[in-house]
């Protein structure tokens, strides 16, 4: 089986580059590549250990494949070559490559192919952990040398479908992710929260004291058990959402076109996990009632928070968990409205732009979290969607009012423009003014209605 596999690198046209490159150093491909040929994956990331300089090879390698050099840490001596959306990573090491193997975080990853001999260096017994598809670390120091393997580890698991070895969780214990920067964390908490089942995960974090190290805004909803329980079940339910059920079911297309881009899917995870954050902050009883007045704008001002500064998202993805938040009661509300109108059913979809879809899955999954009340959301996000597969059906409407026309009028330009128009608009769709006149002389009056200047 091992001599199929050594084979199988050789012939490896990436292998085979290097190779080619190389000249008298020692080069050694270490770590995932290894594991990956030995599961049947194609690598499309290598690993190499060099004797020489591994940025100086690194530029050799570039210059000669007319790749893009990437320069990773020039203490560690470390850089990146990518050519054709194929990661080569370089690495120099001094002395013994076993020191270099002592070093790496888990077993699976502690094994290395001299590339002159193609013989197997494998002296922490990955090849059985990889067979056992087990996560062990390579030693006691590990974790704590780097602790963000501790979330590296989690990764792995759900990417891998392997398991995690006891030695693992007892070292995690004792680390901490404080002191870690915001992208690294990022990077791996978002390649978690994009696995199908990282429910368990995070869990599990929670159990070890990491997810409060990470995220400490949790702190509150984490004292409040119901608080935290729901809000996992909630998460529970998004990824149960994202692989079966009504959305999917009910709704393919629209589902198919959301999640085309795939980021959308962790994203959403993240909102759902994070909705009710702002609940311990706007707690209040009213006449014996519980209220949260207010927890949905406030929460989206918290995930903004975790976003950028806990995460290192991008301005796209911060702004997206933060409109779902800051908008997951309104299909509640819409739900509950027993006049509920098509207007109002248009200005949601206006509003929320193509994060309707996401807004009406957390809003789904919160009912269901929510001791399982799902079933008028669904008759009504059903006559919603329904609404707007109509309008987007028929020919591109053309407004029978436009701001010159309000000029025209007499009317002073400005934020009411928009609030007339869009009015104006929705009447027009509505079938309740049909021609220009008619459009002309509602707009007079819904200025009046604002109590803003106009002339007639």
């Amino acid at each position: 089986m091992m001599e199929e596999i050594i084979e199988t690198i050789k012939k490896d046209e990436h292998i085979r580059e290097i190779t080619q490159i190389k000249q008298k150093q020692k080069i050694y491909l270490v770590g995932g590549a290894i594991r990956d040929f030995l599961l049947g994956i194609k690598p499309n990331d290598y690993d190499f250990s060099v004797s020489s300089s591994g940025i100086s090879f690194a530029r050799r390698v570039a210059r000669v494949m007319n790749g893009a050099f990437v320069l990773l840490s020039e203490e560690d001596d470390e850089a990146r070559v990518v050519k054709d959306n194929v990661i080569y990573d370089f690495i120099g090491f001094k002395g013994d490559i076993r020191e270099d193997l002592n070093r790496r975080d888990f077993t699976i990853n502690a094994i290395a192919i001299d590339l002159d001999t193609f013989g197997l260096l494998d002296p922490h017994n990955g090849l059985e952990d990889i067979k056992r598809r087990n996560i062990r670390p390579v030693s006691e120091n590990s974790l704590f040398d780097d602790p963000l393997r501790v979330l590296r580890g989690f990764r792995f698991a759900l990417e891998l479908g392997f398991g995690i070895d006891k030695k693992f969780y007892k070292l995690a214990k004792s680390v901490s992710l404080e002191n870690i920067a915001g992208e690294r964390i990022g990077y791996e908490f978002m390649r978690i929260v994009s696995a199908p089942d990282s429910y368990k995960f995070i869990l599990k974090m929670n159990e070890l004291g990491i997810f409060l190290q990470i995220f400490p805004e949790a702190k509150k909803i984490i004292e409040d058990g119901f608080l935290w329980g729901h809000s996992l079940n909630t998460y529970y339910a998004l990824e149960i959402l994202m692989e079966k059920g009504f959305f999917k079911e009910k709704f393919e297309p629209e589902f198919n076109q959301y999640f085309s881009i795939p980021r959308r899917k962790p994203l959403l995870k993240i909102a759902g996990l994070f909705h009710d954050v702002a609940k311990p902050d706007t707690f209040l009883i009213n006449n014996g009632d519980v209220h949260f007045y207010g927890h949905d704008t406030k929460g989206a001002r918290i995930v903004e928070i975790i976003g950028y500064k806990r995460l290192k998202l991008s301005r796209s993805d911060v702004q997206m968990i933060k409109k779902l938040v800051k908008e997951h009661m309104r299909p509640h509300l819409l739900a509950t409205n027993d006049e509920l109108t098509d207007r109002a059913i248009r200005r949601f979809f206006r509003d929320l732009g193509d994060d309707y879809f996401g807004a009406m899955m957390l809003a789904w999954a919160d009912g269901y979290a929510t001791g399982g009340r799902t079933r008028h959301l669904e008759e009504k996000f059903t006559r919603m969607i329904e609404l707007k597969r109509a309008d987007d059906a028929k020919p591109k409407v053309e407004r029978l009012v436009n701001g010159y026309d309000l000029i025209a009028l007499g009317l002073k330009p400005g934020p009411i423009f928009k609030i007339i128009l869009q009015e104006l608009f929705d009447m027009q769709l509505e079938g309740r003014i049909k021609t220009k006149e008619e459009g002309l002389k509602l707009a007079l009056e819904i200025a009046k209605r604002v109590d803003l200047n106009y002339s007639k």
